[in-house]
């Protein structure tokens, strides 16, 4: 069987409406589908071993890739999905930021070692180019782009009978610059750069959401052909790995608070089992490959999610947190027993940005 499984880096919930071609190849979408954690590092634990996320990363022996048809292609573009935090486990062919990248800069980082005197000038100089580029020149989009990645993925199946994709898109994290952008992509990347660190005005905000939606919906248009691509009867799970806050109570980005906008994610299946009411990306091994995988279930009803000292758990109805429980995208308090001792219950180990290399959230635009 053909299994692919496509996850977006910051991609709300509320916007799959934005991706009328994905949604449409999509036979089911689920409502109440949720993040494991609401950062990269704590969710994909989770997305590819089926482990809710203990600060450790992708636990040796638990990639979904170690079971599935061959040939496994991984193709990412996310530095913190890289070999150096063991996601090419399992794949015979991986492709990340950090190993064949294709920048200028991506391609110096494969034969420097991070953290020595002569990569830090190799980022300095890189730094620099790119500022003259924005002053004299055009910018290049902050990420390898999404047709890029399909194509690649194409020329490596196509002639296989079986086979097992796994492509994470960094359409629309942070700082966005579609190309169908009202101002300059250096303008554009400056502007949400400045936002989404706590700064602008309220025109530079609104601008912020249109750039965060044209992403959207440039990269429903870049997923197109990709669609077109896999056979009818493949199994596909489409989801994103956490939401992204646009300004609700000033927050922007994707921080460490447990909220539904970062919680909530898209996710989209086709030929896949049946599932329960809550599903967590923890199922998502156990949806490919149709059965049990680590923590994983096809039928659940509460989900687990984990960042820093923060934790919450969720159910089809309620949400529970630090600050108490609430009903679901509304401000209303509620009681929930029996989800408020699933919450005591769970005690996840803790996960935030110091797990990862410094090199690595400078390039994602935390550091």
């Amino acid at each position: 069987m053909k299994r692919l499984l496509v996850t977006i880096d910051s991609l709300r919930y509320d916007y799959l409406k934005h991706m009328p071609r994905t949604e449409s190849y999509l036979d089911t979408t689920h409502d109440r589908a949720f993040s494991a954690c609401t950062a990269t590092m704590g969710s994909f634990p989770a997305t590819i071993g089926g482990e809710y996320p203990d600060g450790t990363g992708l636990h040796p022996g638990s990639s979904l890739a170690n079971h599935m048809d061959r040939p496994a292609v991984g193709i990412t573009t996310n530095h913190l999905l890289s070999a150096e935090y063991g996601y090419d486990e399992g794949f015979d062919r991986f492709h990340s930021p950090k190993g064949g990248g294709e920048s200028l800069k991506d391609k110096g980082a494969i034969f420097l070692t991070q953290g020595t005197l002569p990569y830090k000038a190799a980022v300095w100089g890189w730094n620099q180019y790119q500022q003259l580029q924005s002053r004299f020149g055009s910018v290049p989009k902050s990420f390898r782009r999404a047709e890029a990645v399909v194509e690649e993925f194409r020329t490596h199946v196509e002639d296989e009978d079986d086979w097992f994709g796994w492509l994470h898109l960094m359409e629309p994290h942070h700082p966005y610059d579609p190309d169908d952008s009202p101002v300059s992509r250096a303008e554009a990347q400056a502007v949400s750069r400045r936002v989404v660190g706590g700064g602008g005005t309220e025109a530079e905000k609104e601008l912020t959401r249109e750039l965060y939606r044209r992403e959207v919906e440039e990269l429903d248009e870049k997923l197109a052909p990709l669609w077109e691509f896999v056979p009818d009867d493949a199994r596909v799970v489409f989801c994103a790995d956490h939401g992204e806050l646009l300004g609700e109570d000033d927050l922007w980005g994707h921080p460490g608070v447990m909220r539904e906008e970062l919680l909530n994610v898209p996710f989209g299946t086709r030929n896949a089992p049946d599932l329960g009411d809550v599903v967590s990306l923890v199922d998502v091994p156990t949806v490919l490959r149709g059965e049990e995988h680590g923590q994983g279930t096809l039928d659940r009803d509460v989900a687990f999610a984990t960042y820093g000292d923060e934790k919450a758990a969720v159910n089809a109805d309620h949400i529970v947190n630090s600050e108490g429980t609430r009903t679901l995208w509304s401000d209303e308090s509620a009681e929930d027993p029996s989800l408020e001792r699933e919450y005591e219950r769970f005690e996840p180990g803790r996960v935030d940005l110091d797990d990862a290399l410094m090199e690595d959230l400078e390039d994602l635009g935390y550091a």
